[in-house]
């Protein structure tokens, strides 16, 4: 005896109203049942499915036709089901952006809602946003590319910005560097015209002075043999009173401590002169073998007023250190600035302390410590910078370190501080034996 035909429940009845409203609908609609098949469709929702209206309803006859995702899939359907999910929450359902493709093979962006109505149905509707869907993503891609050139914008502005402050930092060492060259011609003149117009009298004080020993001798030995003559009693004691008058023994006593006192000024004098001829070196564009330690004892000699009778300075010069190739005037402009800097710094008694070392790679080091203040970190980062200065208005520029930084560099050396507040400062100043290219050729001047 054969099993009696199973029987297919009968299908809800769709409300008249339903079927007029999905029809004047121009998005796609379907009405489903709890199992998810379709019981009624419009013509936007045929047009997706790509199907005449009777292959349609026999597709949702079939078994393969069952599913409404069989006749219309959409991404969404292979994770989870709208319609059902509106039926377990028995409210609307919406999805944004779904992609679908129609049966002719046209990429579909869509707003699915899926929507419970009584009688244990759902009607699901696709709005087709795809023309949207392009737009924004043009303006998304619009922006996006808008975001990327402005960054890069930006991002040259900032590069530009950069150099634009490099170049300014130039201009500034540069003007600084021409500053610092006129004022050294000028000053190599005005104290070689100087020294010259010293040198003169000085030399005429200094050869004259053993004339003058002579002489003086002379007219001694003269009075004495007056003394030892035999004379009338009235011009004896005329002489005699007349020696009295003046101090004869006084001055002859003191006649030689008067040219030893005029002997030792005049050469101080000539040494001073030596000095500042050494210091200006006239013809100092040009390269000179130059010894480190004289510059550095001629600069002292120059600046003794400043620390005689408070500061001890300390010298440390190695012997094997060598004789570098350089710009001297420039050189001894560096060894100014900086001795005369930690002089400065030194507030009452102190010391200073200078050492010279050999260093390899046919280098020379000059060390220059003082025990003064010291220098706080964020001064160190910038001490070498145009103008800045820690000095009161009037008793500097800013510039004697920034143009010192300047002639070191395009000797092809470097120089730095050291030390930190309240330890002192020490400025480190390396110098190639020989400095590079462009300097022998005359651009360093």
């Amino acid at each position: 005896m054969s099993k009696p035909a199973q029987r297919t429940p009968p299908r809800p009845e769709l409300p008249e109203y339903v079927r007029r409203l999905l029809d004047g609908s121009v998005d796609a609609a379907v009405v489903l049942d709890s199992d998810r098949r379709p019981l009624y469709w419009n013509t936007a929702y045929q047009q997706y499915t790509g199907l005449r209206p009777r292959q349609l309803a026999q597709m949702a006859e079939d078994e393969r036709g069952k599913c409404c995702y069989h006749l219309f899939p959409i991404e969404v359907c292979e994770s989870m089901c709208l319609g059902r999910k509106a039926f377990e929450l028995g409210r609307p359902v919406r999805m944004d952006e779904i992609h679908a493709r129609r049966a002719d093979g046209e990429e579909l962006t869509l707003i699915v809602t899926a929507t419970p109505i009584p009688g244990h149905m759902v009607i699901e509707t696709y709005r087709d946003v795809t023309a949207d869907a392009r737009i924004q993503n043009k303006y998304k891609l619009l922006l996006e590319h808008e975001r990327q050139a402005k960054e890069l914008l930006e991002q040259k502005v900032a590069e530009r910005t950069v150099a634009l402050e490099r170049i300014n930092e130039e201009l500034k060492r540069a003007q600084a560097q021409l500053i610092h060259q006129e004022k050294m011609s000028s000053l190599g003149r005005l104290i070689a015209g100087i020294a010259h117009e010293l040198n003169n009298p000085i030399n005429f004080v200094y050869g004259n002075v053993e004339f003058l020993a002579r002489y003086f001798e002379d007219l001694i030995d003269l009075v004495t043999l007056y003394d030892q003559a035999p004379l009338l009693p009235e011009l004896k004691k005329r002489i005699e009173q007349r020696k009295h008058e003046i101090e004869y023994d006084f001055l002859r006593a003191d006649s030689d401590k008067l040219l030893r006192s005029i002997r030792s000024g005049a050469e101080r004098t000539a040494n001073i002169v030596r000095d500042l001829k050494a210091f200006s070196r006239v013809g100092s564009g040009q390269l000179q073998e130059f010894s480190l330690a004289d510059g550095i004892d001629t600069t002292l000699n120059l600046i003794a007023p400043l620390i005689k009778n408070r500061i001890q300075v300390r010298r440390d010069y190695a012997p094997e250190a060598p004789k570098v190739f350089c710009h001297v005037g420039h050189i001894n402009q560096v060894f100014m600035n900086v001795l005369t800097n930690a002089a400065q710094a030194i507030r009452g008694e102190g010391q200073i302390f200078i050492q010279i070392r050999s260093l390899p790679g046919e280098r020379v080091q000059v060390r220059v410590t003082d025990t003064g203040p010291g220098v706080a970190g964020e001064i160190r980062e910038k001490i070498f910078d145009p103008f800045f200065t820690t000095k009161e208005v009037g008793e500097g520029t800013g510039l004697g370190l920034t143009i010192s930084e300047g002639i070191v560099r395009n000797h092809g050396g470097r120089i730095t501080v050291e030390g930190e507040l309240g330890q002192g400062a020490t400025f480190v100043i390396e110098l190639p034996v020989r400095p590079p290219e462009h300097v022998l050729a005359g651009e360093g001047r």
